[in-house]
């Protein structure tokens, strides 16, 4: 864990995870009660990347001892984040930019789900989605401002799951894991004041969750320009119109996408 970073430590806030270890070769991470939403934090482990990248890993979210966690909203997986200005000595609303593939459960407990989420000036809108208990591999793509999420499970292929179009995000972005849980297990008073929620741990708070990631990957991507190129509208060859723009134009296909960006 030498090259990662804990959001929480680089920003000042309370330690949120009740568990952080590497053993025989799996990160496990067990969160407090928490979540990830508007100005709301919760656990994020990462590191700096700029520029397109690649990025894949294999997860597998649980509860501590049974196949599906015991607390609603126990979700964990890939999360690309704009760091803050400043941390909690200098916090201030609005500045949350992120985008994030989880899996895990909502509600109700018992149903597996796959989480997108895109906050934009902390303001959020999330899409879930049927998935199953198990190892899974998420991957996200990042050809400059559009962001391709995706997962797959073992001896299956690659599904598309969300395409973000996010322009204004910086060149820098924090990557790695995030890990939250037991959202509806908090009192309403602790979720009045995402400032005070931040800066607040509350270990009483039943959570039964663990993200557990076995292998994560860094790579650039690898596009298909012949492909990508026969795709681009003609008409729009302008500085402006780039391989970002068809890759979130829907009227693009998810197999088109796919062919593109590869394996």
């Amino acid at each position: 864990l030498r090259s990662w970073q804990l959001a929480s430590t680089t920003e000042g806030y309370p330690n949120k995870l009740r568990a952080l270890r590497v053993a025989n070769g799996v990160l496990t991470m067990q969160p407090y009660a928490s979540g990830w939403y508007g100005d709301y934090g919760a656990p994020f482990l990462y590191k700096n990347v700029t520029g397109d990248f690649d990025v894949r890993a294999r997860v597998k979210v649980s509860g501590i001892s049974t196949e599906l966690p015991g607390s609603e909203w126990s979700l964990g997986g890939l999360m690309l984040r704009q760091a803050p200005r400043g941390g909690a000595a200098e916090w201030a609303p609005r500045q949350e930019n992120w985008l994030f593939l989880t899996t895990g459960i909502a509600e109700p407990k018992g149903t597996p789900v796959f989480e997108a989420k895109s906050t934009n000036n902390s303001a959020s809108n999330l899409k879930l989605r049927p998935a199953r208990a198990g190892w899974v591999e998420l991957r996200i793509v990042r050809v400059q401002a559009t962001f391709l999420l995706l997962y797959r499970y073992e001896g299956a292929g690659w599904t598309l799951l969300e395409r973000f179009y996010r322009p204004l995000l910086l060149p820098t972005l924090q990557v790695g894991f995030n890990a939250y849980s037991g959202w509806n297990e908090l009192p309403m008073e602790a979720k009045r004041d995402p400032k005070a929620f931040n800066t607040t741990l509350l270990p009483d708070v039943p959570t039964d969750m663990q993200l557990q990631v076995d292998a994560v990957r860094f790579l650039p991507p690898k596009l298909d320009m012949k492909k990508l190129g026969a795709l681009m509208q003609e008409g729009f060859r302008v500085p402006f119109y780039t391989p970002a723009n068809v890759l979130s134009d829907y009227s693009i296909t998810n197999a088109e996408v796919l062919a593109i960006i590869g394996d």
